[in-house]
């Protein structure tokens, strides 16, 4: 039996070639091989299929047929002598491994340059995404730290002694009422809301005038929202900033001077700062172009095809991408709605806690 030389002398070029080399000693053994790497098949039948059909080069030594040699196999007829099997062992597996480590180089260099190729694009954009989203979030942050130092205020005047709330409430009123006429038609208070109703307004643009019907501007005290109506609607729109749904306007980047105001009940400050957004248009990012309310225009550009800014692409509009949803604590479109938004107003247990804790910590600093 050569078994064990012919083994031990093809661990030994496996070991040297670091190629994985596998002993084949009969032919039902062919087909199970993994096929990664050389195999050497030992005391085969030179009329099996496998052998008639392999594609290789003939092995002769002094007339004598011993075998075919393929990139990938050694085939070696019955049972040569040992010392005959080591000379052809030793003959072609250094040439075959370097053949297969060469094969296994070029692939892999073929694979890398693709994958480089593939991956630099994937990696542009994918950078760019997160840059995107880390500008995303370090507004997230920004905008709810505001918020959190805005509630801490408006949390301490809440707690003062109801005589100050009450003053505060007079002056409140004293200075809003100031805004009659010169800015609102009327102001009224209505269960926990007020509504105040503007004049027509006239928009000019681009050497264009736009006139819209009076709007109606409700502060609601109890949630701390500013929602507007009337106007004039046009494709679901009453103002280039503002949609036929009351909750949802774009504030731009008022959208935290509004909170605030609304939050401190600081209603002359914030009705001052609405009407001067309803007087004004901001092209570079409106709701709808306020060209679209001259029935004469037409948009040579526009090609009827819905755009979202959200995704930055055609196809649909912003508020119907399933990407994003209008959060209305956010007064913006996002990548959550208002359910799921940072700035969800807690629940009155909630409230009720958080206002407790706040008094307790309070009074410990002060004592």
């Amino acid at each position: 039996m050569i078994e064990p030389q012919i083994r031990t002398l093809c661990d030994f070029h496996a070991q040297k070639w670091h190629t994985p080399i596998t002993l084949v000693k009969q032919d039902l053994d062919v087909h199970a091989w993994h096929e990664v790497g050389i195999a050497v098949h030992i005391n085969a039948d030179k009329n099996s299929t496998f052998c008639k059909d392999l594609v290789g080069d003939a092995i002769v030594m002094e007339d004598v047929l011993l075998g075919k040699v393929s990139p990938t196999w050694l085939v070696l007829y019955g049972a040569p002598r040992l010392d005959v099997t080591s000379n052809i062992l030793d003959a072609h597996l250094p040439r075959m491994c370097r053949a297969f480590r060469s094969a296994q180089r070029m692939a892999l260099i073929d694979t890398t340059q693709i994958v480089a190729v593939e991956r630099k694009q994937e990696l542009a954009r994918t950078l760019r995404d997160d840059r995107y989203e880390l500008e995303r979030l370090c507004m997230q942050v920004m905008t709810l730290s505001r918020k959190i130092e805005g509630d801490r205020e408006i949390l301490n005047m809440f707690s003062r002694a109801p005589d100050f709330i009450k003053a505060k409430a007079t002056r409140t009123f004293v200075e809003m009422m100031k805004l009659v006429p010169s800015c609102y038609s009327h102001i009224n208070v209505v269960d926990k809301s007020v509504l105040a109703e503007t004049y027509p307004i006239t928009l000019e643009h681009d050497g264009g005038s736009y006139n819209f019907e009076p709007y109606v501007v409700e502060v609601d005290l109890d949630k701390g929202k500013v929602l507007i109506s009337g106007g004039t609607e046009m494709n679901g729109y009453i103002h280039p900033h503002v949609t036929d749904d009351p909750n949802n306007v774009c504030w731009g980047n008022i959208s935290h001077l509004v909170s605030r105001l609304a939050g401190e009940l600081d209603l002359h400050g914030l009705l001052q700062l609405v009407h001067q957004f309803l007087h004004s248009y901001n092209s570079s990012d409106p709701f709808q172009k306020i060209e679209k309310w001259d029935p004469d225009w037409v948009d040579e550009s526009d090609d009827d095809e819905p755009y979202c800014s959200w995704c930055d692409d055609y196809g649909h509009d912003v508020s119907d991408c399933e990407s994003c949803w209008w959060c209305e604590h956010c007064q913006q479109y996002d990548d959550h709605d208002a359910d799921e938004c940072p700035n969800h107003p807690k629940d009155e247990d909630e409230e009720e806690e958080d206002a407790d804790a706040e008094l307790a910590e309070d009074t410990a600093t002060a004592g």
